[in-house]
């Protein structure tokens, strides 16, 4: 995930927010549609100084964030006292060291308020007295039951009653991290298109195709179109028998790799 938008996917992104295509955008602003749809494919197209400031006027929003100054699109002039944030934080957010944009995302999720709620909860124990005295009735409860029927600790019952404790650590930890993963989730699924997300497509797994396709066949030539229509993304089975009959007749006549599969005659024969 990039740490910040360019110039084109700013202005997508804007034109997107307000269900616009290039041709409503084009009315609206009377800038050609050709040159709107290459100013948001093109990263590096130059974008004349009085369309900068149409597009501006237009979203309402200030030129410095059109021009990657700014990534503050309405709160150009928030004073930072504003936002209480201290000197060591300011300096991480301006450092660069972190991805700042991701940090924004995450902020903005809307169940960030529960992930940092629960967080206080923890930080301030404000349910430790509550998980005390859960923890203490159930052990008072099971040493009255132990002392009353000379139970022993290894009975299965009176196991179960000491797993029912809660451990502050080990639940809030669950919490929290459930909250945390929920909202990364969501920001990995909203960026799973985007340039700069891994590949999902194993390509053992296209290998591991490939050679149970050619176990599978029954000839040389069955191996040979069946992997090649794959790789093409054609679907062999579906093909008629003129189809099939035309595929052969190239791969007899084209392929090395089909030729190469065949059995040796001749006197290199053995």
């Amino acid at each position: 995930m990039k740490c910040k938008l360019t110039i084109a996917e700013k202005l997508k992104d804007l034109r997107n927010a307000k269900g616009l295509n290039l041709e409503q955008l084009e009315q609206e602003t009377g800038i050609s549609k050709s040159a709107l749809g290459s100013y948001e494919s093109n990263d590096y197209k130059e974008i004349p100084h009085p369309n900068i400031i149409k597009l501006a006027q237009y979203y309402n929003i200030s030129t410095d964030y059109l021009l990657g100054l700014s990534d503050n699109v309405t709160n150009s002039d928030a004073v930072l006292s504003e936002l209480h944030l201290d000197d060591a934080t300011i300096d991480i957010l301006k450092s660069g060291s972190i991805n700042n944009r991701l940090l924004c995302e995450i902020i903005k999720h809307p169940d960030f308020w529960k992930f940092m709620s629960d967080m206080e909860i923890y930080i301030d124990s404000m349910a430790s007295m509550q998980i005390d005295n859960l923890n203490s009735f159930v052990a008072i409860m099971r040493t009255k039951i132990q002392l009353k029927n000379e139970i022993p600790d290894s009975d299965h019952y009176i196991q179960t009653l000491k797993a029912s404790e809660v451990n502050e650590n080990d639940y809030f930890s669950r919490l929290i991290g459930f909250d945390i993963t929920n909202i990364a989730k969501d920001i990995k699924d909203k960026h799973s298109k985007d340039k700069e997300t891994g590949d999902t497509i194993n390509p053992l797994n296209e290998v591991i195709d490939i050679v149970q396709e050619y176990s599978n066949a029954t000839s040389p030539m069955k191996a040979t179109l069946t992997t090649l229509s794959k790789q093409l993304g054609m679907n062999f089975n579906k093909m008629d028998p003129a189809e099939v009959q035309f595929f052969t007749t190239l791969v007899e006549k084209y392929s090395s790799v089909y030729r190469s599969m065949l059995p040796k005659k001749g006197r290199g024969k053995k």
